[in-house]
């Protein structure tokens, strides 16, 4: 598949699961497991480590829908304190279409070498830029996205080195310090390194059937 394709595929169906509607989430859950078996699960200890830094945040989405949405109450004996039914219902549509998302966003940056997604990205902006914004906006969002998981890799090693257990102002500015002097080295590297920009050729017209057919599938549905 061309790496446009991929993207605008990708876009389409992550439109699709923010909707959270549990047809398009069984939907689109299947067809990532499809690709996934496809392409022998790729680099899955990477995808559950991206899900568990979610995991206050999945927290969170539940608490919020389940104890702040109006409906029946779960456990009427404890009062105001219970959640209710649909609020669980919601928040945990919710946290399963984030996860989704997460996970067809690791697929793509697996399968998708830097080499292929930066010009994907270039001809999808190709409309509303310029040729020198093209190339400066698509290397920016392709950095984000590499900065983002070399960011929280150095978290982790950090935080392995000063554990917080103790929770010590001492212990916080010393991790803080380290992490700190670790995001500078890795960017002084960075620095150093060259993007080469290649271009791609234009998809065939029948590999657009894909988006297209994705986008059916979500205004059907709809």
């Amino acid at each position: 598949m061309h790496p446009l394709i991929r993207v605008v595929a990708l876009l389409v169906l992550v439109t699709g699961l923010a909707l959270a509607r549990p047809i398009l989430l069984i939907a689109g859950g299947g067809l990532l497991l499809l690709l996934n078996l496809l392409t022998g699960f790729p680099a899955p200890a990477v995808l559950l480590q991206m899900v568990l830094r979610l995991r206050w945040l999945l927290l969170a989405i539940l608490l919020v829908y389940g104890w702040w949405t109006p409906g029946t109450s779960l456990l009427p004996a404890i009062g105001s304190w219970s959640p209710t039914s649909a609020g669980l219902v919601i928040g945990v549509l919710r946290i399963l279409s984030l996860v989704l998302i997460v996970a067809a966003v690791h697929l793509l940056m697996q399968v998708t070498s830097r080499r292929e997604l930066l010009p994907a990205i270039m001809q999808l902006i190709w409309p509303v830029t310029t040729a020198a914004g093209r190339e400066r906006l698509a290397v920016r969002i392709l950095l984000s996205i590499e900065a983002v998981i070399r960011v929280q890799s150095l978290v982790a090693d950090t935080l392995k080195e000063h554990p917080l257990c103790n929770r010590k102002l001492s212990t916080l500015g010393s991790a803080a310090q380290m992490l700190y002097r670790a995001v500078l080295d890795r960017a002084a590297q960075a620095g150093a390194d060259t993007i080469e920009v290649t271009e791609l050729e234009h998809p065939p017209l029948w590999q657009w059937l894909i988006p297209l057919a994705l986008c059916v599938v979500i205004y059907i549905t709809v």
